[in-house]
């Protein structure tokens, strides 16, 4: 694909310094929605952790007398 076929492209666009670039602002409503989001998943995380430990506390140590 030559230069002038990225050129007419709609998507394509000129590179940006860092010092230029700016992210878009996000507004405290969606910082605060990703934020119970995270810790949501690391609740369930830890959830999920501890009932597979409680599970295998219980129930790990029958499989290894039965060997």
């Amino acid at each position: 694909m030559s230069r002038e076929e990225y050129i007419d492209e709609p998507e394509f666009s000129e590179a940006v310094n860092d010092e230029q670039f700016e992210r878009p602002r996000s507004s405290k409503a969606d910082t605060l929605r990703a934020r119970r989001q995270v810790e949501a998943l690391l609740e369930e995380r830890r959830l999920r952790r501890t009932i597979e430990d409680d599970w295998y506390n219980e129930f790990g140590d029958e499989e290894e007398e039965e060997e």
